[in-house]
């Protein structure tokens, strides 16, 4: 089978490494506008490369990894050609865009990076709440801080607010899809803030915190690049009405459960098992699924449910009211 992916630098490297390993794809393709840097991909990973994107239509399957604002053009020319497509998270600058491209590509199948959907640790969690381990989850926290303040400087297409759309477009989407999937509830309105810690305009918002509604209490999302990340602080503390459940940041390291003051470590159970690679995991999958024509995990419906989510955050955090999600 024909992989082409476009994009090799930044996160397509990983894009790349992934698709490597999967034992169905024969042939595979890396699309730049950098010669030289297609000519080093092309001598460390022993792939064919192009700067001629008509490659696509000769594809099995297309893979986009490139800036932002490029998703929407770019799928496009492969649904043209009728070839099922994968995009990186955010799915296009905008929830607009994304529909636009659902609504083109018809039957041909089109995907959007959610790769925490498909990692053991957050399948478990969820399998955990599902069981009813905390009771009812009420109060859920979730902060994400890394110091990525390079990405935000020089270059980089996320120095330009227009193009990357901020800490909040760009990482929290991630959060917008995992939370309400974890907690196995829709969330239902949202109050934010969102700001600039650490770089200046016109980079866009490095830090967001939102307050996100749900049936049965809040979920609390911090999201910054501005700040680095303590090693020992859980990847979400998620606070039932019988018990308190803590996630760690990696597969390697035990769930702690709180009970009446009482702590005990849980591991990942059935899950054991299963590759902890969320990123190939997932575009796997997505090969799997347009494969065999069969209905994806997840979607990109759910995609664009996400980045209306994030919209919404950054609505409430520019006006400082609330607002209600669908």
């Amino acid at each position: 089978m024909r992989l082409v992916l476009v994009g090799g630098g930044g996160f397509g490297r990983y894009h790349l490494q992934a698709w490597r390993k999967h034992p169905q794809v024969s042939d595979l393709v890396v699309v730049g506008r950098n010669p030289a840097r297609l000519a080093a991909l092309a001598a460390e990973f022993q792939v064919a490369t192009t700067t001629e994107l008509e490659v696509i239509a000769s594809a099995d399957m297309v893979d986009i990894c490139t800036p932002t604002d490029t998703h929407q053009e770019l799928a496009r020319l492969a649904l043209d050609a009728g070839r099922p497509c994968v995009v990186e998270k955010p799915p296009c600058r905008s929830a607009v865009e994304a529909m636009a491209l659902a609504a083109e590509a018809g039957p041909t199948p089109l995907y959007a990076v959610m790769n925490m959907r498909f990692s053991p640790l957050w399948r478990r969690a969820r399998q955990l709440l599902a069981e009813g381990t905390v009771g009812v989850p009420r109060l859920s926290l979730w902060p994400v801080l890394t110091d990525q303040r390079a990405l935000m400087r020089g270059d980089d297409f996320r120095a330009d607010a227009t193009r990357g759309g901020g800490a909040l477009l760009d990482g929290a989407f991630h959060l917008a899809y995992l939370v309400p999937w974890v907690l196995g509830t829709p969330l239902r309105a949202v109050t934010a803030w969102a700001g600039q810690l650490a770089v200046t305009p016109p980079a866009g918002e490095d830090t967001g915190l939102a307050v996100w509604e749900h049936e049965h209490g809040v979920a609390q999302v911090t999201y910054s690049w501005a700040v680095v990340n303590p090693p020992t602080t859980p990847a979400a503390t998620i606070v039932g009405d019988e018990a308190t459940l803590l996630v760690p940041r990696s597969a390697r390291q035990p769930f702690v459960l709180l009970r009446e003051r009482q702590a005990s470590e849980l591991d990942l159970g059935p899950l054991q098992g299963q590759p902890r690679n969320d990123l190939a995991n997932c575009l796997g999958h997505y090969f799997d699924a347009a494969m065999s024509h069969t209905e994806p995990e997840a979607t990109w419906s759910e995609a664009i449910g996400a980045q209306q989510v994030i919209e919404a955050t950054e609505r409430a955090a520019g006006s400082g009211a609330r607002q209600l999600l669908q």
